[in-house]
């Protein structure tokens, strides 16, 4: 998608009270197992990134890969139990979590 210079500009000056607000602060990022299913919500996801890296920010990104972790529990038969939109792993699929990360 094209985008003209005056567009660029206000998107720009939107930004900056965020960019000085948060400059040379630690931003928490959670990278979701649904954004990593798809090529270029990847490429967008890298980009925002290392834009939040070249404004000063420092940016630390946590995996939450949900999707993954929910097909391969299923594949050894299991199921993790959800409570307010957290996984709550019991102790037995918690060694499936574990595996399924050291995947990664």
């Amino acid at each position: 998608m094209a985008t003209d210079a005056a567009e660029k500009a206000n998107i720009l000056a939107e930004a900056l009270p965020y960019i000085r607000e948060f400059a040379g602060k630690t931003i928490v990022i959670k990278y979701g197992g649904n954004a990593m299913t798809d090529d270029a919500l990847k490429e967008g996801f890298a980009k925002d990134v290392v834009l939040l890296k070249l404004v000063g920010m420092n940016p630390v990104v946590v995996h939450g890969g949900g999707p993954q972790i929910n097909d391969l529990l299923a594949r050894v038969g299991k199921q993790a139990s959800l409570s307010r939109a957290c996984a709550s792993p019991t102790p037995r699929p918690w060694k499936w979590w574990k595996w399924c990360w050291a995947a990664w």
